[in-house]
């Protein structure tokens, strides 16, 4: 649902759509090479994927992007080349690559998309997924321009995952004063992964969410979202991260497991969330594991006209 309305607001273009020369942003630019390690989010329909870059490893720690004008256009020169190759991860594990079809302005064509009213957009590119790749009709893949590092670990993962998960989840709920009658209507996921985080190096997710972001209807009425995390140590749960918001359906922050992968190569995985509400723009949220829990580390809007972030508080 949320892809669906992304890809709605972008439209073809006629030429480049950039900002005068000194719209530069007011906090210090990401220095770009050649052997940086960049990350991008790849979606949409797995037969015209869409490859959008959201940070990079700066001395040895991951960073959201933040260019100028001629920054980002050095970007889709050196890392959207037509017929360039990304590779792909999908829970950490590598999943064949993507082959770059179109850059952002690699087309006589002018720009890939635009956005209305918006001189400054984050450059996109086109792909093809390579024949190795296993997707579904709508993909969430992460792209990296460097190889990741694949876990060695091959202790089997428990099988159960429901019933630890809804401990946890009601648990969180009623440290929260979230009542059962008002989470026994949402969907529930409880899952493994395989993060190299705690004892046994998995993360136990457990989540609550309403799929009609409201019980009076989308946006109306009365909502709670929940999510959980925590790690197995033989058995035993600690509760490592949690989210809980409820109330006014508009007003509820919900949040959603995208993907996890060692994006810095420490050896344990960050993880990344999508959040959003009720018809606002969702934002990408990196969590990184330190001292046993797991903190926010940076977001990154999905708004992605530039030259209106400085003001934006969606």
């Amino acid at each position: 649902m949320i892809i669906a309305s992304i890809l709605a607001l972008l439209t073809a273009c006629d030429k480049p759509q950039l900002p005068a020369p000194n719209d530069t942003p007011s906090v210090p630019l990401t220095e770009i090479s050649a052997s940086s390690s960049i990350f991008f989010q790849v979606y949409g329909a797995r037969e015209e994927p869409r490859i959008v870059p959201f940070a990079i490893v700066e001395n040895g720690a991951l960073r959201p992007i933040t260019l100028d004008a001629g920054g980002w256009e050095s970007l889709d020169s050196a890392f959207f080349p037509v017929g360039g190759r990304l590779s792909l991860y999908r829970d950490g594990v590598a999943n064949g690559d993507i082959e770059i079809v179109r850059g952002m302005w690699s087309s006589s064509d002018g720009a890939l998309y635009s956005l209305p009213g918006c001189r400054l957009v984050v450059p996109q590119a086109q792909g093809k997924l390579g024949p190795r790749v296993t997707a579904e009709a709508s993909i969430e893949f992460l792209a990296s321009t460097t190889p990741l590092k694949q876990k060695t670990d091959a202790r089997a993962m428990p099988k159960d995952a429901i019933t630890p998960g809804r401990t946890i989840a009601n648990a969180v709920a009623s440290a929260a004063e979230v009542g059962p009658e008002e989470v026994s209507h949402l969907e529930f996921i409880g899952r493994w992964l395989r993060t190299g985080a705690g004892p046994e190096g998995r993360t136990l997710l457990a989540t609550f969410i309403d799929p009609e972001a409201g019980d009076a209807g989308p946006g109306a009425g009365h909502t709670v979202s929940l999510l959980a995390l925590a790690e197995d140590a033989g058995g035993a749960f600690a509760t490592s991260y949690q989210h809980v918001s409820q109330g006014e359906a508009r007003s509820v922050e919900f949040r959603r497991l995208v993907n996890h992968a060692d994006l810095d190569g420490d050896g344990i995985d960050e993880i990344l969330l999508e959040a959003w509400r009720y018809a606002a723009t969702p934002e990408v949220v990196v969590l990184k594991y330190a001292g046993g829990k797991w903190t926010e580390s940076f977001r990154v809007s999905e708004n992605w006209c530039l030259d209106t972030k400085k003001g934006d508080k969606d």
